[in-house]
């Protein structure tokens, strides 16, 4: 059918996606409005720019700022931590430089959900294949699920054991190293497998040019993965034996 012009369904029609579009544009940024569904944010515009609201305080989506890989690993918005898409799957050598998905942590985020001072994060004991963690309350259930999966897994494929013997940690309270930036493993949402079997770009001899590699099972990455866990072996900046609870990134609502 033709729709005139004037007729009174073309002029429904128009209101109609009028309606629809102007909804969208008050709608908050798609990864904004999702970050509401793993973290204590609540979306709200002021002075007509979208910021999100976390523990008391305000802070802009976008300081619409324009910045280099450095620049949004020192100083980030929250934008700017879902800058570079994390993509699960079969595990591939990472040779576009700087392509570090979820290296960007935007502290505010973190303190606000796991606590901003090492008194303040809530850690409990969890039993790990048989280790005992500590691990932030809040992501323990996260924790366990992973560890039922692996527990199958390494009944299914024995190999797997020697990776996951003399865990490298999970809540420590401290710097990146080398940086001011604080680790994840503060907040008690990270966990290192067996450092022995996993490689460290900055352990790299010679460190430059960064020559990505990797031994960590595929198996091992999967059960992370589907609990998410993102994991340092995708990133170009390599390390391997790192696993960090960040769901909003493997959440496809979030991008």
């Amino acid at each position: 059918m033709r729709l005139r012009p004037n007729s009174p369904w073309t002029l429904l029609l128009l209101l109609t996606l009028g309606g629809r579009a102007g909804a969208e544009a008050d709608a908050p940024p798609r990864a904004l409005a999702c970050l509401s569904k793993w973290y204590p944010v609540e979306p709200v515009k002021v002075d007509g720019v979208w910021h999100a609201r976390l523990g008391g305080a305000t802070y802009p989506w976008d300081d619409g700022k324009t910045k280099s890989f450095e620049e949004k690993l020192e100083s980030p918005d929250l934008e700017d931590s879902f800058s570079i898409p994390y993509t699960p799957g079969p595990i591939t050598p990472v040779t576009r430089e700087n392509e570090d998905p979820g290296r960007i942590r935007f502290d505010p985020l973190f303190h606000a959900t796991y606590g901003a001072s090492e008194a303040q994060v809530d850690v409990v004991d969890i039993s790990f294949l048989g280790q005992k963690l500590k691990v932030n309350r809040k992501a323990a259930p996260a924790f366990e699920r992973v560890a039922k999966r692996l527990d199958a897994a390494v009944k299914q494929e024995p190999s797997l054991t020697p990776y996951l013997k003399n865990l490298g940690g999970t809540f420590v309270w401290r710097k990146i190293a080398h940086t001011n930036r604080q680790s994840a493993h503060s907040y008690g949402v990270s966990i290192d497998v067996n450092v022995k079997r996993s490689h460290y770009w900055e352990w790299a001899k010679p460190k430059e040019p960064v020559r990505w590699v990797n031994q960590i099972p595929h198996t091992i990455v999967e059960a992370f993965e589907a609990e998410g866990f993102i994991w340092g072996g995708r990133w170009y900046h390599y390390d391997t034996m790192h696993f960090e609870y960040r769901p909003e990134l493997l959440d496809p609502a979030c991008r």
